[in-house]
């Protein structure tokens, strides 16, 4: 707070817009993008992982093995919503080939009066 008073004591109120620039430059290049799109866009086995979906952390992980640029999970999920990507979780379905299936499932769902 003092710091925007001497501003103003010594350069008026134009003293008090902020000052462009500042902060570290940004981690992710245009080359981890363009890796990013090609990693998330293939199957995880396909490249040697041991699991079958991407999730936003392993994502990261991977990215950051293979560029050594580690970045937040929340930042690898904003540069694929840019490429109008979206990770979801997975769904899960249980199959049984056994031919009653179905109709044993509902007769678990229907509550039993006695």
């Amino acid at each position: 707070m003092r710091c925007w008073l001497k501003r103003y004591q010594a350069e008026g109120i134009d003293g008090l817009w902020s000052l462009v620039g500042g902060g570290a430059p940004p981690k992710v290049t245009k080359e981890y993008q363009e890796l990013l799109l090609q990693v998330v866009r293939r199957r995880p086995r396909s490249l040697g992982q041991p699991y079958s979906m991407w999730t936003l952390q392993r994502l990261a992980d991977s990215m950051a093995e293979q560029t050594g640029i580690r970045v937040e999970v929340e930042t690898v999920r904003v540069h694929l919503k840019e490429a109008d990507i979206v990770l979801s979780r997975p769904q899960h379905t249980i199959n049984s080939p056994d031919p009653e299936y179905l109709l044993k499932k509902r007769r678990l769902k229907t509550p039993v009066m006695g």
